[in-house]
């Protein structure tokens, strides 16, 4: 999930601490956030609440005024030394059931987090100074 802004005013280390706060308020644990040259990153990792398998990884890009937001899971890409169907008959399913409860729970949190951001982004935003023009 990534959306972007524009003609926005925020405060970005502000909004990143309301991310960290939506993050704790769903049970994450070891929350951190780091900045980086181009914005912040946010990673949460195990959830009680979402049974994942993987990190979260939040990436705000960008300046105050034109920033982009982006939701994605620290996915590590697992092979399965055998074809799927005999995977499955030797005690695979499993771990693919495994495997799609977590996509499962991926797409519930960023349905949560895109109903929350706009929010979240409201909340950060500094005002914008309004310069008069003499006539």
């Amino acid at each position: 999930m990534q959306r972007n802004w524009k003609d926005t005013n925020v405060n970005l280390s502000n909004l990143v601490q309301k991310i960290i706060q939506f993050f704790e308020s769903k049970e994450f644990n070891n929350v951190t956030a780091l900045q980086t040259e181009t914005g912040y990153q946010v990673i949460a990792g195990d959830s009680k609440q979402y049974k994942m398998e993987n990190d979260v990884l939040v990436t705000i890009e960008g300046k105050p005024d034109d920033f982009a937001v982006s939701l994605t899971s620290c996915k590590v890409e697992k092979r399965f030394p055998l074809p799927l169907i005999l995977t499955s008959m030797f005690g695979g399913g499993y771990f693919l059931l495994k495997n799609l409860r977590s996509e499962e729970a991926m797409q519930k949190l960023q349905r949560d987090f895109a109903g929350r951001i706009d929010n979240m982004i409201a909340q950060t935003q500094e005002p914008t100074s309004q310069k008069k023009q003499e006539a």
